[in-house]
């Protein structure tokens, strides 16, 4: 691990986090709800100053923030405090509030995209690029080389690698046709896709990505620009997850990761440069408006079911139901991190 690597994923973290709690104090302060503590980091505290009703504080460990709110807690379940007190409010503004983390990131997602649209955004060509072409491996025979770009298998179009990879896997042991681009002119190759390549090879013997181009829009449009890519890759995202919690029914393995695989995924992407980084920075926001709305307890959208059910019911749950159903929302999290992070050091380390 190296230290700007570190210094980096730190930052995102820390960006990411903010943001989400950000948004709760925001709500909170408009719905009169008293705000305790706004801590950047996590305690235990290094510095804090009063001003107002809030304490403001910098805490030992630079990852994310958090919001205390005045009757969050046991209050929460039982009704006490002032007029002042999250507990106190209508159910409308409560869940407004846990919502407004989730909106905080959103916001920050769209303004990440407004800005990318606005400097010049990558955004995918419609063709895949080879980026290394293995000696001796059926591409080189058929004189494909590195800087080539792959347009269609079999009169198929392959906008995305995913769909040249999908397709030559549904090909094994035969001859397929490819549209290559090279030098700006297009031809067509034959290429046998091996049923069984050497350990470490892929069917064809070549390494290829999603061929990328720039896109730049006038400054005024960069906001719509950027709202629509932000509803796209939302929309993706819920998709995503409909079909994970599928293939967990299925009992099929699903693509997800912790901590280390985002950490891995920072320093590669910080590689590329600022934009991909903040185009990586603007999706993990989105994939915590997400996570955090769903119905899972210890999460935001566990706190919105609550109150959904108080509607539901017409009266709370109680504070030991409530915190019981909480601890072992936590606990579960904390397991699946834990089992996600030692799957993911074997995989990127």
């Amino acid at each position: 691990m190296e230290l700007l690597d570190i210094l980096r994923f730190i930052f995102l973290l820390s960006v990411l986090i903010f943001v989400h709690e950000g948004g709760h104090f925001l709500l909170a302060k408009l719905a009169g709800v008293k705000v305790e503590e706004f801590g950047f980091g996590i305690p235990p505290r290094l510095w804090g100053r009063k001003w107002g009703d809030t304490i403001y504080s910098l805490n030992l460990l630079p990852i994310g923030g958090f919001v205390r709110l005045k009757g969050e807690d046991a209050g929460e379940t039982l009704g006490f405090g002032g007029v002042d007190s999250f507990s106190v409010k209508s159910k409308l503004r409560r869940v407004a509030i846990i919502a407004a983390g989730a909106l905080g990131n959103f916001i920050l997602a769209w303004l990440l995209f407004s800005v990318l649209w606005g400097v010049g955004n990558l955004v995918s060509a419609d063709k895949v690029l080879v980026s290394q072409v293995l000696d001796g491996s059926p591409a080189q025979e058929a004189g494909i080389q590195a800087g080539d770009f792959i347009l269609s298998l079999n009169g198929v179009p392959t906008p995305q690698a995913e769909e040249l990879i999908r397709l030559t896997r549904e090909n094994p042991g035969k001859a397929v046709t490819l549209a290559v681009e090279s030098g700006g002119k297009v031809g067509e190759v034959a290429v046998l896709v091996r049923a069984q390549p050497p350990q470490g090879e892929g069917p064809i013997g070549f390494a290829v990505e999603t061929a990328t181009k720039e896109v730049k829009v006038p400054f005024y449009q960069a906001p719509l620009s950027g709202l629509a890519t932000t509803f796209e890759n939302l929309g993706m995202m819920v998709k995503g997850i409909g079909t994970i919690l599928g293939n967990i029914f299925r009992g099929e393995e699903v693509a997800i990761g912790g901590p280390v695989a985002i950490y891995a995924l920072t320093a590669a992407v910080s590689d590329g440069g600022v934009k991909p980084f903040l185009s990586f920075m603007a999706i993990l926001s989105l994939t915590l408006v997400v996570v955090n709305l769903l119905p899972i307890p210890a999460l935001d959208g566990g706190r919105i079911l609550f109150i959904t059910l108080e509607a539901i019911r017409g009266k709370r749950l109680s504070a030991r139901t409530e915190q019981l159903v909480n601890s072992l929302g936590f606990s579960f999290l904390l397991l699946l991190i834990i089992l996600l992070s030692i799957r993911d050091l074997r995989t990127f380390f």
